[in-house]
């Protein structure tokens, strides 16, 4: 009733406004072919209605379906003041005037070079006016973000709790390794980008986020919703000592300026790690187009920023596969096709695709096919649109076209539309057969309707050379779709599909089933292996995700947001807290290493396109690569010989070698040297034996259960005798020498004695 009596609030204010929004224009048939070509299909349509008085009609229903947030990603944004949220391509040419730009009424006007774009909210009535700039190419839909939070089935409670710690916090063993280490995350900073950061004071009240330093809030844009809130919340409870940044973009060139923003030391906030949910449904899926390559020269000027994305909850809203036509002979809005994608077999051809919509909820799909990307950054005034079309429409189990990829649908929220309302009105002027310069198809449609119904989605081929590969991505607003049949293998797309060291990708498996070690994909986590098969890039095939984290997590739920909090959206923060952990303890070491050296490897092979890397748990990885302690003998400085009696002065040192703990020390002087062991860092022995002896130091930290050694080899010699003789005869051999001689002599005598007394 109280949501019933805003919609309604909203809609008596902006009525009003919306008349001036449907101010005519120049007639269509006095706009050159030249200004025409230059307006994406949608915003063409909006040019048309405005200039035909039929702009308040878009315009109303746009801002309900904003206020209700259920709005598409690919329809474009409108405000109370009739104007309409546009890109305007530049590519090679210099900046489009901005004073012009304002001249025609834009304003909250970015200028993204990265993109080779300037975003601008303009009004619908001068859209012709801002086409026929010199320096402008295009003039498309922005490519909205949303956020991969996983979205319920009907009818579960949206619930809120006081103040909680995720269980990620025990199950990725990060409440073990800040016992162990000490390590928080100090002397990190972690940036969130996210949809809204609302209720931050709340959570600082109940300790769920810091105070001091608070988190920082882009002033440029700082979103709405909570989502960013709990991812924050999830960082903290891993990595409190970290600090905390967020920004909430709206577009594609909104998320280039978060990052330009995070890494300009605004505020002296620079994050080390930032860590995103945002899918942007319309950019490229068979090859990294402008906006993944702009993100992926961020984080080649920027190396000293990790980038964290949520592989997405696309996995059963996604299919993939060769275009496989079966024969047709359909007639939709004037047109005949013949071929149409075959979703079954040859023996037992289907053309439908299926999924049920629930009351009241939005879909938005679209489509694509491998011909060659053109991306934003560089389409040219001249840049052909692509050769191929195909046309793709939703249907109901009768047959009746719901919405098709041709332009905005005009039918009321009481009438859905019919199906000659899904052409353009001037199919002169605005064919029903162009793409425009990139190879892509899609459209919204609501269920105005009081149950839930099962639609059609169908793919027709039309006119050119088709490519060999399509790829079918369907997303709501409210709740999550199962599309039959689905393909999960190849659907991460965007930033995520983004290769590591540029950006690393988390996927997601439940709290209870980790908890449980029944190591199961959640069944909506989008996964790879990432399949690009583009004419200008050449086939690529390589594995994404890098590591799964934990969803379904407890979250305050401040603002009424979901608790628990489910989808990669969660998953993706409990990673960034643990890559913190290790910045923070181990700066010398590779942080990525470590997580793949200390995870549970999920799957027969690793890494794997479901699991990547595995279930990272940062108390393992602590305990596998944490430095072993180095043990240094300074005296003797090298292997010594000595005699039986003599001492050995001992002197060493222990090194943590930046591990935290105690470093104990003990000595053992060498097997069989009578020495008891020592735990004197420098003791004097007494060696009583004659041998060769090794001793050793021995350097223990008992947190990790690690050691480091090193010795020296002592050899033990007889004492030479203090008695001696000459020529070179002396001990014991020169005394039997001489007590023989004594006795030959003494012999000698006794007989000389009695020959001479015979003789007498």
């Amino acid at each position: 009733m109280i949501r019933s009596f805003k919609l309604a609030l909203v809609l008596a204010i902006l009525l009003p406004l919306a008349a001036n929004a449907g101010m005519p224009g120049s007639l269509t048939n006095t706009v050159p072919a030249a200004v025409l070509a230059k307006l994406s299909p949608r915003l063409a349509t909006i040019a048309q209605s405005a200039e035909q008085g039929r702009g308040h009609t878009l315009m109303t229903r746009a801002i309900s379906k904003q206020a209700q947030g259920i709005h598409s990603p690919l329809v474009a944004r409108w405000n109370s003041a009739g104007q309409v949220q546009v890109y305007l391509h530049y590519g090679n040419h210099a900046t489009p005037s901005l004073n012009s730009l304002r001249k025609l009424g834009a304003t909250r006007i970015v200028n993204s070079p990265e993109l080779r774009l300037v975003q601008a909210w303009i009004p619908a009535n001068a859209l012709y006016a801002a086409a026929s700039l010199s320096a402008v190419n295009r003039i498309t839909v922005p490519r909205y973000a949303r956020s991969r939070r996983m979205r319920l089935p009907v009818g579960d409670p949206v619930t809120r709790t006081g103040s909680v710690d995720t269980e990620g916090d025990q199950i990725l063993g990060a409440q073990q390794y800040r016992q162990l280490t000490g390590f928080t995350g100090t002397g990190i900073s972690v940036g969130v980008i996210s949809d809204g950061a609302g209720d931050i004071a709340t959570d600082q009240s109940t300790g769920d986020l810091p105070s001091n330093p608070a988190p920082w809030v882009d002033p440029n844009m700082k979103g709405s919703g909570f989502e960013g809130t709990a991812m924050m919340e999830i960082v903290h409870d891993l990595a409190p000592g970290a600090q905390l940044g967020f920004c909430g973009p709206g577009t594609t060139a909104d998320f280039i300026k978060c990052l330009n923003d995070f890494a300009s030391n605004t505020a002296n906030f620079t994050p080390n790690i930032i860590v995103d949910d945002l899918g942007f449904p319309g950019v490229a899926m068979f090859t990294n187009g402008g906006f993944a390559t702009a993100v992926e020269n961020f984080a080649k000027a920027h190396p000293n920023i990790q980038l964290v994305s949520a592989a997405g909850n696309d996995a059963r809203q996604f299919w993939s596969g060769p275009w496989d036509p079966t024969p047709v002979n359909v007639t939709i809005n004037g047109i005949t096709y013949t071929k149409a994608q075959n979703f079954g077999t040859s023996s037992t051809p289907n053309v439908n695709m299926s999924f049920r919509v629930a009351a009241g909820d939005t879909v938005t799909y679209l489509m694509q096919w491998d011909d060659t990307w053109v991306a934003s950054n560089a389409i040219t005034k001249t840049t052909p649109n692509d050769p191929n079309d195909y046309d793709v429409f939703l249907t109901d189990t009768t047959g009746k076209v719901l919405a098709c990829n041709q332009g905005a649908n005009f039918g009321s929220s009481a009438s859905p539309p019919s199906p000659t309302s899904c052409p353009y009105t001037n199919t002169t002027t605005q064919p029903t057969d162009s793409p425009g310069p990139q190879p892509v198809q899609g459209n919204t449609w609501t269920n105005n309707g009081k149950s839930t119904v099962t639609v059609y989605l169908q793919i027709y081929y039309q006119a050119g050379s088709p490519g060999q590969n399509i790829k079918v991505l369907v997303s709501s607003s409210k709740y999550q779709l199962n599309l039959f049949p689905d393909m999960p293998a190849g659907s991460i797309y965007g930033q995520s599909a983004l290769k590591y060291p540029y950006e690393l990708t988390v996927g997601a498996i439940s709290a209870a089933n980790a908890t449980a070690k029944n190591y199961q994909i959640e069944s909506y986590s989008s996964r790879g292996p990432i399949l690009f098969s583009q004419p200008s890039t050449g086939k690529q095939t390589y594995i994404k995700p890098d590591f799964v984290g934990v969803d379904c997590v407890k979250v305050t739920g401040v603002g009424g947001f979901a608790n628990p909090f489910c989808g990669t959206s969660a998953a993706a923060p409990h990673i960034a807290a643990l890559l913190a952990l290790l910045q923070s303890g181990y700066p010398n070491l590779n942080d990525f290493d470590m997580l793949k050296d200390g995870a549970t490897k999920i799957g027969a092979t690793v890494p794997n396109g479901v699991y990547g890397y595995g279930l990272p748990n940062v108390y393992q990885s602590a305990l596998v690569d944490s430095p072993k302690p180095i043990a240094s003998i300074t005296a003797p400085a090298a292997n010594i010989s000595i005699t039986v009696g003599g001492s050995v002065s001992f002197q060493s040192s222990c090194s943590a070698n930046g591990s935290p703990g105690t470093i104990d020390s003990s000595w053992d002087f060498g097997t069989g040297s009578g020495i008891a062991a020592s735990t004197s860092p420098n003791p004097t022995v007494t060696y009583s034996k004659t041998g060769t002896f090794t001793a050793t130091l021995t350097c223990t930290n008992s947190k990790f259960n690690s050691t480091g050694s090193t010795s020296r080899v002592i050899t033990v010699a007889q004492a030479p005798s203090s008695g001696g003789g000459g020529g070179g005869g002396g001990g014991s051999l020169g005394i039997w020498m001489l007590l023989l001689l004594a006795g030959l002599t003494l012999t000698q005598w006794i007989g000389n004695s009695e020959r001479q007394a015979i003789k007498n």
